[in-house]
């Protein structure tokens, strides 16, 4: 896999699990201030769009590696951005508060504007 193809898919699947971390109530409440929960449109949007980059980070593997090594490397990758969100939502939002919703949010859009913009 080359440096592209794993930056694309780990900005990807790190946006993904934003998306899906940002349905939840209590993540939610950690970026956006105690007794806020999202609304169910939001909410549904949200698990729409995790949905969609976790299907997208593993469309990006297969295609540079091949669908056997593809499918462990979509895993692989989708462990180490999970392992990267955890920390950013245990550790940013006390430190730096917007860090943490930026990121979440502007991951998927820059990934997929790279992909668009490289021809991957």
């Amino acid at each position: 896999m080359s440096l592209l193809g794993f930056t694309l898919a780990l900005a990807l699947a790190y946006g993904a699990w934003g998306a899906l971390a940002m349905a939840m109530d209590r993540h939610h409440a950690d970026i956006h201030g105690r007794g806020i929960e999202p609304a169910p449109t939001l909410r549904r949007r949200m698990r729409a769009v995790g949905t969609l980059g976790i299907v997208l980070v593993f469309s990006v593997a297969v295609r540079m590696q091949g669908w056997t090594i593809g499918a462990v490397a979509c895993l692989g990758i989708l462990a180490i951005a999970g392992v990267l969100q955890v920390l950013s939502l245990t550790y940013m939002p006390t430190r730096m508060p917007g860090f943490a919703r930026w990121a979440a949010y502007a991951a998927a859009p820059l990934a997929l504007l790279w992909l668009v913009e490289s021809g991957v």
